[in-house]
């Protein structure tokens, strides 16, 4: 084995550890940390999502958003089975360090990076031409717009009415 083969190999074999050990914790996930996880991002994501929705108080605002966290946990279990696992898995690469690098950009956590950053980072998927992080970017999008409007407080914002159905008999 000459220098330059033993580089490679070494190489190589770093690699592969390194992208092993980041990526047995998504594959062997248990529903407590995915729940971390989702919780995790959810926080990291909200503010940013909804920024200009949010009343100015702090306090109201950290309500309705911890509001939308678990309204949009509750409603996971009610997504197909496919993107049920997608999201999961979204959930648990940007919570390990060297895959929330790659999709990121950033050691940080995403809950330590300045909400532009975050609304940046948004943007920068939604503009990607990779379809994963397109379709990242819509799936939270819809999910947490969905967890936040989808509750009858802030109907007022979107001046909708719930529909009444006339009663026969």
């Amino acid at each position: 084995m000459n220098r330059r083969q033993f580089i490679m190999t070494s190489l190589g074999t770093g690699l592969g550890l390194s992208l092993g050990i980041t990526l047995y914790p998504v594959v062997t996930a248990t529903k407590a940390s995915q729940l971390t996880a989702a919780e995790m991002v959810f926080d990291a994501f909200l503010p940013a999502l909804l920024m200009g929705a949010l009343p100015a108080d702090n306090q109201l605002a950290q309500q309705q958003l911890l509001a939308t966290r678990k309204a949009a946990i509750e409603f996971l279990p009610f997504l197909p089975l496919t993107q049920q696992q997608q999201l999961s898995q979204l959930f648990l690469l940007l919570e390990q360090e060297l895959t929330r690098l790659a999709l990121t950009g950033n050691w940080l956590s995403l809950n330590e990076l300045p909400v532009q950053t975050r609304l940046g980072l948004l943007s920068a998927w939604r503009d990607s031409y990779l379809a994963l992080l397109q379709q990242a970017y819509c799936g939270l999008r819809e999910l947490l717009f969905a967890a936040y409007y989808g509750q009858p407080p802030h109907w007022a914002a979107l001046n909708y009415q719930a529909v009444e159905f006339n009663r026969y008999g």
